[in-house]
């Protein structure tokens, strides 16, 4: 029986990341306020900006807030994310990048660092400079190579379809290393250019990353070509600010046991003063990775058990060791060349391009992500900056993707009626009162635009509006 307007249905929302805190946005937002929403953190602060950092500015008073991990999207892929922000009000602006390409050896050594091999302008928007070490003709040689494979790719990803997954036998789709393979992409591209630019997207390894289903990184290309990248321009505090805004939230509470009942569902979680506690809600949204909400209902277990995840390292240091040669080889007026199409001074060509430098083994890639004042932020680092010099470390979560977890996931999340019977779990998000939520809900690359799809599938699921899709 229906509980009475009066009485709104209590929901326990998991998790403060982005998924966790739109959903809670959008239930407590409710026109018919029939929800009661409460958010549940186990660290002391809200997680979407936690590993944020103030960087001073030498030409405004307020400082610049530097998110941690990047969180810069694209047109074309964050079609709701943008939405979203448009209808919140949060400022954004474009940004380009120069991407620095840097090979290493099998065994790198801090002290025999190269040069970077080439720079990339994102969208092609300026001529990218010319590295200063490099000899021309070689240059010229390496990025006729480079166009080729891209333009090569390219069309490949318009034209060129990846093997679909057959519902009938349950045979799961064709990963990114079986089509590369079958489109005949030169190896020296895939391992120089490719696979560290994509896997610095996606901050895993570049074996983690071939195992990925090709349908979603072509996806994500096809979706983002000649598309602008944006920031937020405040960074994420500003969008965590305004979905907070009304929210009842809870930091230091760690859940430990997720038991749905026929009324609803019972949690037990220890309370920031280390006592064990329980506590009875409607509703509850795991908004957390997949291992994690397995360990804390124990049906998710199996459902849930064959998604990968990786840990990732995030550092915020002021130590250029790892980059100088890259800082050397740009050290030149090349480095302010001129913009394709619109011109723009080199003052402010200089202010608003950022530069991402990418260097890579054959296993894995480190990025480094320049900001103002000599700050760096290095994702999953081969060479550890100094500590002395280390502002702020991160460990986090990833959740990776494989042919085969993509059924599961869209398993869990279609209708029951769509489902392979190689796949169909006997659990559906939302039975029993538990849901789940989180970039890696959706079927596709497990970014920021999951985490707004997967908790607009729990606001359509209790017939929530959502504001920013009422014009559609």
């Amino acid at each position: 029986m229906d509980k009475a307007p009066s009485q709104p249905r209590t929901v326990a929302v998991v998790g403060s990341g982005m998924a966790g805190l739109v959903t809670a946005h959008l239930l407590h937002q409710d026109s018919q306020r029939r929800f009661r929403v409460t958010v549940l953190e186990k660290n002391k602060q809200i997680s979407l900006s936690a590993e944020s950092i103030a960087i001073p500015s030498n030409e405004q008073d307020e400082p610049v807030w530097a998110d941690v991990p990047m969180r810069a999207f694209a047109g074309g892929f964050y079609h709701h994310l943008i939405r979203m922000y448009d209808y919140l009000g949060i400022n954004y602006h474009s940004q380009p990048f120069l991407f620095s390409f840097t090979r290493l050896p099998r065994h790198p050594q801090r002290e025999t660092i190269p040069s970077p091999r080439m720079i990339y302008a994102s969208n092609f928007h300026r001529l990218p400079p010319i590295p200063r070490t490099q000899d021309l003709v070689q240059w010229m040689l390496e990025a006729a190579f480079a166009l080729l494979c891209y333009f090569w790719f390219t069309i490949c990803v318009f034209l060129v379809t990846p093997v679909a997954e057959d519902l009938r036998t349950g045979s799961a789709g064709e990963s990114l290393d079986a089509y590369l393979r079958r489109i005949h992409l030169p190896q020296t591209y895939v391992t120089v250019y490719l696979l560290p630019l994509i896997s610095s997207v996606c901050t895993c390894s570049h074996e983690e990353l071939l195992q990925f289903p090709a349908s979603d990184v072509l996806d994500y290309k096809r979706r983002t070509h000649q598309q602008q990248h944006y920031v937020v321009s405040g960074g994420v505090r500003s969008v965590q600010d305004m979905l907070l805004q009304g929210l009842d939230v809870r930091l230091g509470v760690e859940l430990t046991s997720v038991s749905p009942q026929d009324t609803g569902v019972d949690i037990q979680y220890r309370a920031p003063d280390g006592r064990q506690q329980s506590e009875h809600f409607d509703l509850i949204v795991l908004a957390v990775s997949p291992d994690i909400a397995a360990s804390l209902y124990p049906r998710l277990n199996k459902p849930l058990s064959s998604i990968p995840t990786t840990t990732v390292e995030t550092v915020a240091h002021t130590d250029d060791f790892s980059i100088r040669p890259m800082l050397h080889a740009t050290a030149s007026s090349s480095l302010l060349s001129l913009s394709l199409g619109k011109k723009k001074s080199p003052a402010t060509q200089a202010r608003t391009t950022q530069r991402i430098h990418i260097l890579s083994t054959h296993l894995t890639t480190e990025s480094v992500h320049e900001q103002p004042n000599s700050i760096f932020v290095t994702t999953n680092p081969i060479f550890q900056p100094d500590q002395s010099k280390v502002i702020r470390s991160a460990r986090f979560t990833r959740v990776l993707r494989s042919p085969h977890s993509r059924m599961l996931v869209n398993s869990i999340f279609q209708d029951p009626l769509k489902r392979s019977s190689s796949t169909l779990q006997s659990w559906r998000s939302g039975d029993h009162g538990v849901y789940l939520a989180g970039g890696w809900c959706w079927d596709g690359m497990v970014l920021l635009e999951g985490c707004i799809v997967s908790a607009m599938r729990i606001a359509k699921d209790l017939e929530v509006c959502i504001p920013w899709q009422m014009e559609e």
